[in-house]
């Protein structure tokens, strides 16, 4: 009976398992001259099983010369520069961005009266104190005793206004409880200097003075009308011996004054306009919201602003 041998073939160090039928002896070797040219493929090779030693030194050197760099070249010359290219499309704008603005200052016209202010009383546009009556400040007066007086106003804005058209005047008043202690009526007035064309008197020149009669303490008042309440006087030798003299302690009411004025003689125009206090007791306080006809003076922090009465 015949039978299938493999016999083992070795070649260059590597086994080979070849089919072989007939009477071959197992375990013989084969060698190079009994295997047929071009017929071992490199399937029949086992993977990793050629060492570089097994080379020829002629593929050994090859090998070895391909896996070495070989030296840097020569730098390039630099290229021609390339062509402009087109403008982008302009972006769009970014937010307009600002700082905010400062406080303006405008008091105008308003001021101290220097020549009808004596000794060191002091103004002060304030914010405060407490809630002002109208916007955020008031106008803060501070008078040391009765060799002090302060006129703070207007010398422009009112001059040839006639007095006639006055028709609505008042104001706010903080005062403490040391102010009221000194007697009712200790505060600041409503002074219009004019020219009262009296038929009777060659004199140009006299001060209309509204007193209030009284305020509560360490608060604000409510509106004070001069022309319904309080006192009013005329100064100057043209009303020296008239009941509206201000030196004379009952004073005259705001229609009395008028009448006073109206004399006959060419109408009174206003010189002034002005909140003062003294010469007569000390006094430290506030006054806001003066009412002259249809504006209300404002007196703030940052200056004296016209406001259309209510």
């Amino acid at each position: 009976m015949r039978k299938k041998i493999t016999p083992g073939l070795v070649l260059g160090g590597i086994a080979v398992v070849l089919s072989m039928t007939g009477s071959a002896v197992a375990g013989s070797l084969i060698t190079s001259s009994q295997i047929k040219d071009g017929t071992i493929q490199s399937k029949d090779i086992k993977k990793n099983s050629i060492t570089l030693n097994r080379l020829s030194p002629g593929a050994q050197a090859t090998i070895k010369r391909a896996g070495k760099p070989g030296a840097a070249g020569a730098t390039g010359a630099t290229g021609a520069t390339g062509a402009t290219g087109a403008t982008g499309a302009t972006g769009a704008t970014g937010p307009s961005v600002q700082g905010s603005p400062g406080p303006v200052l405008s008091s105008g016209n308003w001021g101290l009266v220097n020549r009808n202010t004596e000794g060191s009383p002091n103004a002060d546009l304030r914010s405060g104190p407490l809630t002002p009556p109208v916007g955020t400040g008031a106008l803060n007066l501070t008078v040391k005793d009765g060799t002090e007086k302060i006129a703070f106003g207007n010398e422009l804005d009112f001059q040839g206004d006639l007095v006639e058209d006055l028709e609505e005047v008042g104001f706010h008043v903080l005062t403490t409880g040391e102010n009221r202690a000194k007697g009712n009526g200790n505060l600041p007035g409503i002074t219009f200097e004019i020219d009262p064309n009296r038929a009777a008197s060659t004199s140009n020149y006299s001060s209309l003075v509204f007193l209030p009669a009284d305020a509560p303490a360490n608060q604000w008042s409510g509106y004070i009308d001069a022309t319904t309440t309080g006192k009013w006087g005329l100064t100057g030798g043209a009303f020296d011996a008239n009941t509206c003299s201000l030196s004379l302690s009952n004073g005259c009411t705001f229609d009395q004054v008028m009448v006073v004025l109206n004399d006959g003689g060419d109408p009174a125009t206003i010189l002034t306009a002005a909140v003062a206090k003294g010469k007569d007791n000390s006094w430290q306080g506030a006054v806001d919201g003066l009412r002259i006809n249809d504006t209300v003076f404002d007196f703030e922090e940052t200056g004296v602003f016209e406001r259309a009465a209510e």
